[in-house]
């Protein structure tokens, strides 16, 4: 956990210097109609996980709004831990060019001896363009998870980009995005202080989805492939 600790550490430290000296980053392509970036994914969705998790991350996110109300707020259930990211989202890849019968047998393989995942959402980072919720395994079943899922995929005659940007090791959910100037840059910082460490709860995962997704994961622009429920171990 300390690696991860450090992760988010040096991501704050980065944005909050960018944030301060308004330099951060905003989003151009947030709702537009020619981006045709695309991709599939591995997630779960946090309204559908055990525990109140997703809706005191729209408590914080109705007080960020008060203060930033042009910037993007994800919705409830919208509100995501993504697994492993199988094809990262490029222009021009489209829903024909995905093998579903296959990708669903290569999912379901990696998924069948998996139980429950156990995620600690304690605390806010930032990115110079975002603003995440750190999220902190308690059990090894998402670590597992990745594993298995990298090793099923790269042993398939399937199209993968696994790593290829970043190998993922956090937990971490995006739950908004700037794509507008901010109102008052210290009154922002000021707000996400205060929730730095702030305890969202635990979220106990049993289900989750392969889709095919735009670069937001908004669900306007999802199209699912496979879902699984985790099973109990026993």
């Amino acid at each position: 956990m300390s690696d991860i600790n450090q992760i988010y550490g040096d991501m704050w430290r980065n944005a909050e210097e960018k944030i301060r000296a308004g330099a951060y980053e905003m989003d151009p392509l947030i709702g537009a109609s020619d981006d045709t970036r695309k991709g599939t994914t591995v997630l779960s969705y946090l309204n559908k996980a055990e525990g109140k998790v997703s809706r005191k991350i729209m408590e914080f996110l109705d007080a960020l709004a008060v203060q930033e109300p042009e910037q993007y707020y994800y919705p409830e259930n919208e509100l995501h831990l993504t697994v492993l990211s199988v094809v990262s989202c490029v222009r021009g890849f489209m829903l024909e060019d995905v093998d579903q019968a296959t990708y669903q047998a290569v999912f379901n393989d990696a998924v069948k001896s998996i139980g429950p995942l156990e995620i600690q959402y304690r605390g806010i980072t930032a990115s110079p363009g975002c603003v995440l919720v750190q999220g902190f395994p308690l059990n090894e079943q998402l670590h597992q998870l990745r594993e298995n899922l990298r090793r099923v995929f790269r042993d398939s005659p399937l199209h993968s980009t696994i790593d290829s940007r970043y190998k993922i090791a956090t937990a971490h959910s995006t739950i908004a995005r700037f794509q507008a100037p901010l109102r008052n840059h210290s009154e922002l910082l000021k707000l996400l202080e205060q929730y730095r460490t702030y305890d969202f709860g635990v979220s106990r995962i049993h289900h989750l989805d392969l889709v095919f997704n735009n670069w937001y994961q908004q669900l306007s622009h999802t199209h699912p492939i496979a879902q699984y429920s985790l099973a109990e171990a026993g």
